[in-house]
């Protein structure tokens, strides 16, 4: 009797051993998802197929629509059918940087990750902004597969190589930068704010003369030429 219940137990074990190792695959399955829709936007034609060939293997993709320029991804209504778009940010025209940030605008829920060999500060932090959810390399590629299905779960992927950049731009001690007198200062916050020189004088009951001999004064000690640099500059040196 007693060794009748042992073998009950024993299969009852199996089953329900069996049936868990069933579940674990089936949410597997389920976190990996249907094979999604998934665009590129790539200009390099080499590339751009071997990376498609890429996204096939992996079976995550059920279609690659591809496009050569931002312009012909922003032409192509078909668009609107993916589910995730892999955009490269050196390209011809409109770059993909300004492209997510249009996209941002036209489709909001569309995730976006870039695959690039830009690695600019700049380039990767107007991309974050722009909601991209996920930054790679394009020497990173093996990390692609993983990437994917962190950003079709619903969360956002950056490479240790583009978190290591992030985390040094943010430990970045600004400048002290040039010694500005109080009434720099004040010239400076107007010209920044947009306004004209005549408005500045107007505002500071000043001469037109005179807060043109301030701007110089100012422009000198930024070193820079002209009033983009000058915002640039003020942005860099964080002044106000």
């Amino acid at each position: 009797m007693t060794n009748e219940l042992v073998r009950h137990s024993l299969v009852n074990v199996t089953l329900y051993a069996e049936s868990e190792m069933d579940m674990a695959v089936e949410q597997k399955d389920s976190v990996a998802g249907s094979p999604w829709t998934i665009g590129v936007v790539e200009n390099d034609t080499e590339y751009r197929s071997f990376l498609i060939s890429e996204l096939q293997s992996t079976g995550l993709a059920a279609s690659t629509p591809y496009w050569s320029s931002a312009e012909q991804c922003l032409r192509d209504e078909t668009r609107d059918e993916l589910d995730l778009l892999i955009l490269d940010i050196d390209l011809s025209g409109i770059s993909g940087v300004q492209l997510s940030g249009i996209l941002a605008l036209k489709q909001p829920d569309l995730p976006i990750l870039i695959l690039s060999n830009l690695t600019s500060d700049e380039a990767v932090f107007e991309a974050i902004k722009n909601g991209v959810k996920g930054y790679l390399l394009k020497s990173e590629l093996p990390d692609l597969e993983n990437a994917i299905r962190v950003v079709m779960e619903g969360g956002a992927m950056i490479t240790p190589t583009i978190a290591l950049r992030v985390m040094n731009s943010f430990q970045k001690l600004p400048s002290a930068g040039p010694e500005l007198t109080d009434r720099e200062r004040q010239i400076l916050e107007l010209m920044v704010r947009g306004k004209t020189i005549k408005a500045v004088a107007d505002f500071l009951v000043l001469s037109p003369h005179t807060v043109h001999d301030y701007v110089k004064r100012i422009y000198k000690k930024l070193e820079v030429h002209n009033r983009a640099e000058l915002v640039r500059r003020v942005q860099e040196l964080r002044i106000f």
